[in-house]
């Protein structure tokens, strides 16, 4: 489900929008209009996302619909195969609605954080002849947004979020980042100005933005309104993949609450298919309105005190729990998961278009603590599963991490089809419940660059109980 709901966001594009009716400026009204955004500090709205999308998955060979698009259905022979890619046809129909509290700016501008409780959160994906509805779990509604000048993080207020939850919020057209389609200054009647590539990486949910050539066009005014109208092409990285997408779209500036409150967007989208993730060649269309409130019962005074300034939140950091694995962990949003079986997930870690790793997580029955594998029997078992790969032993070690479960290290270089490779070998065995093994590769020069990504895995390793474990000594969540 991972990948094809992480991208609610930029896998857009829609033929049609609904234009907001406004009468045009009178003839000898104003001559210019502030386009200036403000935030006060009660601002407190109720804002609805919409969006639809259809088009087509393109994965290599050799891959399965589920690892690339959340869907645990495999591909079959009648899928088209063109120069070893095959194409899946997909959809998506997805609805958010939350109320927003954006903590106004030390001076003037644009919000740079936003305190939400989802009231609705869910999607329903569908990919060849599979499905899956994902949503945002209960307690995990209450959201803090942050716009760094670039594509949005969020955090849940009462835990990390799973990639698949991240996935259903993070999408185009954030209320967080539209104001920054603004001049900041009056302009006038037919008045044109560029979008900061920064501000469509936000709009669109980009990891990057090479190039972007969008303008916006003041089309009409009145005392109330200013329409206007958007389009242009943006070139950049999604989720490690490079795309190129075709904007079209129109939004309404409510003068009176000097913010956007409608905003109608179509974006054509070709996707690369990336280390993670798949290809995509999509249509789809947003729909984006907020209604003003006076209050929520779910954002008290209470509530939005203890969020406005809290930079406790891990907003890099995600939560995976596989079902019936027994454990769980957290990880940064480089990595993204590939592959579910049964007993083992697999994740590869994706940095600005380069796969560093990949590596594999497997479930293990519980051992007596008399029968734990010590370091000399794992180093040779190692030896006997890589066999003439093996070349030089760079490291072994154990410690205990941070839950308190013994943990062991091998680190191997060697060659694999001429190809330098080193791999970090893991045993996590707890005092009670399933050991976990984790397998690291990594190709010989990214080894600098995955640093200690994967032993921070590792020491995020957290038992927890499964049909087949015991729970009476696991150590309580952090």
């Amino acid at each position: 489900m991972a990948a094809l709901s992480r991208r609610l966001a930029p896998v857009l594009v829609a033929f049609a929008l609904a234009t907001p009716r406004i009468r045009a400026a009178e003839p000898a009204a104003e001559s210019t209009i502030d386009l200036t955004p403000r935030v006060s500090a009660s601002d407190l709205a109720e804002v609805t996302i919409e969006l639809e999308c259809g088009g087509t998955l393109r994965l290599r060979d050799g891959e399965r619909a589920s690892a690339t698009a959340a869907n645990d259905t495999a591909a079959d022979d009648t899928d088209k195969n063109t120069d070893g890619v095959r194409a899946l046809p997909m959809s998506l129909s997805a609805k958010l609605k939350y109320d927003e509290h954006r903590v106004a700016p030390a001076g003037n501008g644009t919000a740079t954080r936003a305190i939400r409780y989802y009231k609705d959160a869910a999607a329903v994906i569908k990919v060849d002849d599979g499905g899956t509805a994902p949503k945002l779990a209960d307690d995990r509604r209450l959201i803090v947004a942050e716009n760094p000048g670039g594509r949005l993080s969020f955090a849940a207020a009462n835990g990390l979020l799973t990639r698949e939850e991240l996935d259903l919020i993070d999408v185009t057209g954030d209320s967080l980042a539209i104001d920054c389609l603004l001049p900041h200054r009056p302009v006038a009647a037919d008045a044109t100005w560029p979008v900061d590539p920064n501000t469509m990486a936000a709009i669109l949910s980009m990891d990057s933005v090479a190039a972007a050539e969008v303008q916006n066009v003041l089309d009409k005014f009145n005392h109330d309104f200013a329409l206007v109208r958007i389009a242009g092409t943006v070139v950049g990285v999604v989720d490690g993949s490079t795309t190129e997408m075709e904007v079209r779209g129109v939004y309404l500036f409510d003068r009176k609450l000097s913010r956007v409150t409608r905003f109608n967007l179509a974006v054509k989208e070709k996707r690369s298919i990336g280390g993670a993730t798949p290809g995509v060649d999509g249509v789809a269309k947003l729909r984006m309105n907020v209604k003003p409130l006076d209050s929520s019962e779910h954002l008290t005074p209470t509530t939005l005190a203890a969020l406005k300034s809290d930079n406790k939140l891990r907003l890099d950091m995600l939560r995976l729990e596989p079902e019936k694995q027994g454990y769980r962990l957290c990880h940064d949003r480089r990595w993204y998961v590939t592959n579910h079986r049964r007993e083992s997930t697999t994740l590869r870690c994706v940095d600005r278009g380069d796969v560093l790793a990949q590596c594999t997580i497997t479930s293990l029955p519980p051992q007596s603590a008399a029968n734990q594998t010590t370091l000399d029997e794992f180093e040779r078992d190692i030896r006997f599963a890589l066999k003439e790969h093996f070349g030089q032993l760079v490291s072994s070690r154990q410690w205990t991490n941070s839950f308190g479960n013994h943990c062991l290290e091998v680190v191997v270089r060697g060659t694999m089809e001429d190809v330098p490779l080193e791999w970090h070998y893991y045993m996590v065995a707890p005092a009670s419940g399933n050991r976990i093994s984790i397998a690291v590769t990594i190709q010989g020069e990214m080894v600098n660059r995955l640093a200690t990504a994967d032993r921070e895995l590792v020491n995020a390793v957290e038992s927890v109980p499964t049909a087949t474990s015991t729970a009476a000594n696991l150590r309580p969540t952090r």
